[in-house]
């Protein structure tokens, strides 16, 4: 079995992880993140996973995708002042309980230059808390007083910070959105939330079909996405066929590649159907990529 797309994301990861480790003081401003709220410190990871693969993609040196990483890690350290209650509260936010979240990235802001970090340091995370909720459009907030346009890291931030939210669980909603779903909702804001041409480039690196989806098979098969083993087939992914485990629930089984093709016909084995919610079927896709990855 094919556990690529693990194993890049571990180096990935490990990157990230050096970049904490060279430096106490941000090894101790995200052991802040994580102290206060679990998800927030998840999503602070993601957000800097997928800023520096879509960092890559478009070809930034080693160099800015260090930077990026920092930026995507500490994008919501200003949340650590914000109150729990309304951090989780399950229902819609009041008047007063959306003014304390648009607080949130000055908030951030100001805890950064707080750190005792060298003034160089300090300027290349800032960008994070201070833009990542700030649109294409520069609408957003915290709001502008100026018409210039935004960086190249705050529009990549913008990108990621809304992809992982939108794929989350959260609790002021019934389920989160799958990846399909939230590509879809996120491309109906191209060129007012999000710059057309990162946003087409996030779009084509996650696949049409992005890595965690659930797809229904023509065959009545249902598989996971897993990787996309070939760049010239991003609309035909690996996926881990689910299978019964006699229990009620739902098992990994073998890899298939839906770019696969018959010999004979020339045409692909198999089509894809519907994509459906990991939700409706019980399952929580991570549980099989670690299974994979152990």
């Amino acid at each position: 079995r094919s556990v690529a797309g693990i194993r890049k994301a571990r180096r990935l990861a490990q990157t990230m992880v050096d970049l904490v480790l060279e430096d106490e003081t941000l090894m101790l401003g995200l052991s802040t993140i994580r102290d206060y709220d679990d998800y927030t410190y998840t999503h602070s990871v993601n957000v800097a996973l997928l800023s520096m693969s879509l960092g890559r993609r478009i070809g930034l040196s080693q160099s800015f995708l260090e930077q990026l990483a920092i930026c995507g890690m500490f994008h919501d350290l200003g949340k650590v002042e914000v109150p729990k209650d309304i951090i989780t509260k399950p229902d819609m936010l009041d008047t007063g309980e959306w003014e304390h979240i648009r607080r949130h990235p000055l908030i951030g802001v100001h805890r950064v230059l707080r750190l005792h970090a060298s003034r160089d340091m300090r300027s290349r995370v800032v960008m994070g808390p201070f833009g990542h909720h700030l649109n294409y459009d520069l609408s957003g907030y915290p709001r502008l007083h100026f018409t210039e346009t935004l960086t190249l890291f705050v529009k990549i931030l913008r990108i990621a910070d809304t992809y992982d939210a939108l794929t989350a669980e959260r609790a002021y909603r019934p389920r989160s959105f799958s990846p399909d779903e939230a590509l879809r909702m996120m491309w109906e804001r191209v060129g007012v939330e999000y710059d057309p041409i990162l946003l087409k480039t996030f779009i084509n690196m996650m696949g049409l079909y992005p890595v965690g989806t659930v797809l229904k098979l023509d065959s009545g098969e249902l598989g996971l996405v897993f990787d996309y083993p070939s760049e010239s087939e991003r609309t035909r992914p690996q996926v881990l066929l689910l299978v019964d485990d006699g229990q009620g629930s739902l098992k990994g089984s073998e890899m298939l590649n839906l770019a696969d093709r018959d010999q004979k016909t020339g045409s692909y084995e198999r089509q894809i159907v519907k994509c459906l919610h990991p939700s409706v079927l019980g399952i929580q896709p991570s549980q099989f990529f670690l299974k994979e990855a152990s």
